[in-house]
Protein backbone atom coordinates (compact mmCIF):
# COMPACT_ATOMS: atom_id res chain seq x y z
CA UNK A 1 0.00 0.00 0.00
CA UNK A 2 3.31 2.22 -0.07
CA UNK A 3 2.73 2.78 -3.64
CA UNK A 4 -1.27 3.06 -4.30
CA UNK A 5 -2.18 5.62 -1.30
CA UNK A 6 0.73 7.89 -2.44
CA UNK A 7 -0.79 7.38 -6.37
CA UNK A 8 -3.94 7.69 -4.93
CA UNK A 9 -3.11 11.13 -3.52
CA UNK A 10 -1.62 12.56 -6.46
CA UNK A 11 -5.00 11.45 -8.42
CA UNK A 12 -6.92 13.70 -5.99
CA UNK A 13 -4.61 16.38 -5.96
CA UNK A 14 -4.42 17.10 -10.05
CA UNK A 15 -8.42 15.80 -10.17
CA UNK A 16 -7.67 13.61 -12.65
CA UNK A 17 -11.35 12.56 -13.79
CA UNK A 18 -9.94 9.44 -15.74
CA UNK A 19 -9.15 8.05 -12.18
CA UNK A 20 -13.26 7.81 -11.01
CA UNK A 21 -13.60 4.48 -11.85
CA UNK A 22 -10.67 3.06 -10.86
CA UNK A 23 -10.50 5.14 -7.59
CA UNK A 24 -14.36 3.95 -6.50
CA UNK A 25 -13.74 0.52 -7.43
CA UNK A 26 -11.02 0.37 -4.19
CA UNK A 27 -13.25 1.64 -1.92
CA UNK A 28 -15.73 -1.03 -2.66
CA UNK A 29 -13.20 -3.45 -2.24
CA UNK A 30 -13.71 -4.06 1.50
CA UNK A 31 -12.71 -7.77 2.75
CA UNK A 32 -14.88 -9.92 4.81
CA UNK A 33 -11.97 -10.94 7.07
CA UNK A 34 -11.36 -7.77 9.98
CA UNK A 35 -7.82 -8.23 9.86
CA UNK A 36 -7.61 -7.34 6.11
CA UNK A 37 -10.55 -4.75 5.65
CA UNK A 38 -8.23 -2.97 8.69
CA UNK A 39 -4.99 -3.16 6.35
CA UNK A 40 -7.41 -1.89 3.64
CA UNK A 41 -8.53 0.93 5.72
CA UNK A 42 -5.70 3.66 4.53
CA UNK A 43 -6.29 3.02 0.89
CA UNK A 44 -9.56 3.07 1.02
CA UNK A 45 -9.74 6.26 2.83
CA UNK A 46 -7.11 7.49 0.67
CA UNK A 47 -9.27 6.42 -2.71
CA UNK A 48 -12.50 8.07 -1.31
CA UNK A 49 -10.53 11.46 -0.16
CA UNK A 50 -8.99 11.88 -3.48
CA UNK A 51 -12.82 11.10 -5.28
CA UNK A 52 -13.93 13.80 -3.10
CA UNK A 53 -10.86 16.49 -4.18
CA UNK A 54 -11.53 15.62 -7.87
CA UNK A 55 -15.38 16.11 -7.88
CA UNK A 56 -14.97 19.83 -6.14
CA UNK A 57 -12.35 20.22 -8.54
CA UNK A 58 -14.26 19.51 -11.51
CA UNK A 59 -17.58 19.58 -10.62
CA UNK A 60 -18.39 15.84 -12.59
CA UNK A 61 -21.28 14.34 -11.92
CA UNK A 62 -20.87 10.75 -10.31
CA UNK A 63 -21.81 7.89 -13.09
CA UNK A 64 -24.54 5.76 -11.99
CA UNK A 65 -21.98 3.02 -10.65
CA UNK A 66 -19.60 5.38 -8.32
CA UNK A 67 -22.70 6.97 -6.81
CA UNK A 68 -23.94 3.78 -5.53
CA UNK A 69 -20.16 3.01 -4.42
CA UNK A 70 -19.93 5.83 -2.61
CA UNK A 71 -24.08 5.97 -1.18
CA UNK A 72 -23.20 2.05 0.05
CA UNK A 73 -20.12 3.47 1.33
CA UNK A 74 -21.76 5.90 3.60
CA UNK A 75 -22.75 2.97 5.66
CA UNK A 76 -19.60 1.41 5.71
CA UNK A 77 -19.54 1.06 9.36
CA UNK A 78 -15.96 2.79 9.59
CA UNK A 79 -16.57 6.52 10.23
CA UNK A 80 -13.34 7.57 8.87
CA UNK A 81 -14.79 5.88 5.55
CA UNK A 82 -18.41 6.92 6.02
CA UNK A 83 -17.25 10.81 6.39
CA UNK A 84 -15.15 11.11 3.13
CA UNK A 85 -17.37 9.40 0.86
CA UNK A 86 -20.44 11.38 2.23
CA UNK A 87 -17.70 14.37 1.32
CA UNK A 88 -17.17 13.16 -2.06
CA UNK A 89 -21.41 12.92 -2.18
CA UNK A 90 -20.92 16.38 -1.16
CA UNK A 91 -18.28 18.08 -3.63
CA UNK A 92 -19.95 15.99 -6.82
CA UNK A 93 -22.58 17.86 -9.03
CA UNK A 94 -25.02 14.98 -8.03
CA UNK A 95 -28.19 14.68 -10.92
CA UNK A 96 -31.57 15.06 -9.47
CA UNK A 97 -32.40 11.24 -9.66
CA UNK A 98 -29.17 10.74 -7.76
CA UNK A 99 -30.43 13.16 -5.29
CA UNK A 100 -33.60 11.80 -4.56
CA UNK A 101 -32.29 8.63 -4.56
CA UNK A 102 -29.45 9.64 -1.74
CA UNK A 103 -32.14 11.55 0.09
CA UNK A 104 -34.58 8.15 0.13
CA UNK A 105 -31.27 6.38 1.42
CA UNK A 106 -30.46 8.62 4.08
CA UNK A 107 -34.60 8.08 5.30
CA UNK A 108 -34.46 4.71 4.90
CA UNK A 109 -31.45 4.17 6.92
CA UNK A 110 -32.09 6.47 9.42
CA UNK A 111 -32.38 4.80 12.68
CA UNK A 112 -34.29 7.96 14.66
CA UNK A 113 -36.40 10.61 13.37
CA UNK A 114 -37.32 14.56 14.46
CA UNK A 115 -40.06 16.72 14.24
CA UNK A 116 -37.41 18.00 11.29
CA UNK A 117 -37.66 15.67 8.74
CA UNK A 118 -39.87 16.12 5.97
Amino acid sequence: DFIRIPAAKALGHFGDQRAIDVLAKVVSDKDADAERAARQKGVRWQCSKSLSQIFKQTGVSPASEVFEVLKKNTKDGDYDIEFTCAEALGNATLTNPQRLDLSKFRRIERETYTADDP
